[in-house]
């Protein structure tokens, strides 16, 4: 057991009274059904935290809901600030409801992520999702589409499913699937799954007919393996009636105690080459590449670990020179993967390089150069690993050992 990281990045300003949660995501609602999220293991959630890059002139309160009542995790920023509840755990048990609430006492605020800790009842994992709180409609008929598990889902989902898989290096085992739906006028039914190597896994969340609510599903789970991909689909049947769906959230957990954070685009943003740097937080929403400096892009994992595998999924690569993919910690640029010029849609990662963090370290994404041409960048990640037993060791001193003549 030990913490993973939830990362959560909303595409607008906060109002008071809307409602979210700490995955994904796109947009906010004010309905707070539509943003409970099943807490299908048992698990602590500690340290909530947010960052207010703008607005927020009064009281700014993030509180941790639970089954719809006000959980012990709280944090209140004035201005632009960051805020953090060092304090509280909300212990939940399996089946129960979680979500965020955000109330301001001045105008809107601006937030660039939020965050918490999860720590699950029995073993290792974390709860992954691509959300869009106030809905998106789903109408494309007889067709199969996909989602990620993270940032904001779009639109009927994406054709294609490279775009939305994620790589995985630490995860071991894919154990629920869940699915809320806020508005259904299908006449059909509307099955969502989870999905590994591109093929239907054994997780089903079925809308019939007129179905709305969340619906999840924790048996049987599948294996994955280092280098397996994940995602979700939904096949709709015949007609063109809407199913409008919030979020899509897969289990995911870890026999040797590893985890991962990944921001996504589900139709990816497009960066021209060039020597200005563009800054993305290390989960959530993959955000527009002027919204964010390196300062307001980082986030506290709230761990120590060893952090590896830094890699992205890119769907066109036209550069014509090498660009770059940099982890900053503590804003000094630590791993570098190479985006080989004119490398073509694939998976760019550097598999050997790692960094130990401690749990107040902040890590941040960086991507620069390339000489002309483009990139569209769909999902950006690492993979945490726990600390060796006894670790992490400081550097000894150097000790140089001179012979002693001995005297009689």
């Amino acid at each position: 057991m030990g913490k993973a990281l939830l990362v959560a990045s909303p595409a607008a300003g906060l109002a008071s009274g809307d409602e979210n949660n700490i995955f994904g995501y796109g947009t906010d609602t004010t309905a707070e059904a539509n943003a409970q999220a099943n807490c299908t293991e048992g698990a602590d959630f500690t340290n909530l935290r947010a960052n207010i890059t703008g607005g927020g002139s009064g009281t700014n309160t993030f509180q941790f809901r639970d089954a719809g009542a006000n959980g012990q995790n709280v944090i209140a920023i004035v201005g632009a600030s960051s805020g953090e509840d060092a304090t509280n755990t909300d212990t939940l048990s399996a089946g129960d409801l979680f979500n965020i609430a955000y109330t301001d006492t001045g105008t809107n605020s601006n937030i660039s992520w939020m965050c918490a800790n999860v720590t699950f009842a029995s073993g290792h994992g974390n709860f992954h999702g691509g959300a869009a709180f106030s809905g998106v409609v789903c109408d494309a008929q007889s067709s199969t589409r996909f989602f990620q598990f993270a940032g904001i889902i779009a639109v009927d989902g994406e054709a294609t499913e490279n775009n939305v898989e994620w790589t995985n290096r630490g995860y071991t085992s894919f154990e629920a699937l869940q699915v809320r739906v806020t508005a259904n006028a299908r006449t059909n039914n509307s099955d969502f799954r989870n999905r590994k190597n591109g093929a239907d896994g054994s997780l089903l969340c079925q809308f019939t007919s007129g179905a709305t609510g969340l619906i999840s599903d924790t048996s049987p789970a599948d294996s994955i393996a280092d280098g397996d991909t994940v995602n979700a689909s939904i096949t709709l049947d015949t007609g063109l009636e809407d199913l409008t769906l919030a979020f899509v959230i897969g289990t995911l957990k870890s026999s040797s105690s590893k985890s991962e954070t990944w921001a996504a685009d589900q139709t990816g943003v497009s960066r021209t080459a060039g020597a200005t740097a563009h800054y993305f937080t290390i989960g959530g929403r993959i955000r527009a590449l002027t919204d964010l400096t390196e300062t307001t892009a980082r986030i506290k994992p709230g761990f120590a670990a060893v952090v590896s595998n830094l890699r992205c999924y890119l769907s066109a690569n036209t550069y014509t020179g090498n660009g770059m993919l940099k982890l900053y910690q503590n804003g000094v640029a630590v791993i570098t993967t190479t985006i080989t010029a004119a490398g073509g849609a694939a998976w760019y990662e550097n598999a050997t390089d790692t960094i130990t963090i401690d749990a107040d370290d902040e890590l941040s994404f960086e991507f620069d150069e390339g000489t002309s041409g483009s990139i569209t960048i769909h999902s950006v990640g690492i993979t945490f690993a726990p600390l060796p037993a006894g670790g992490p060791f400081p550097p000894w001193p150097q000790t140089i050992f001179q012979p002693i003549a001995l005297q009689n």
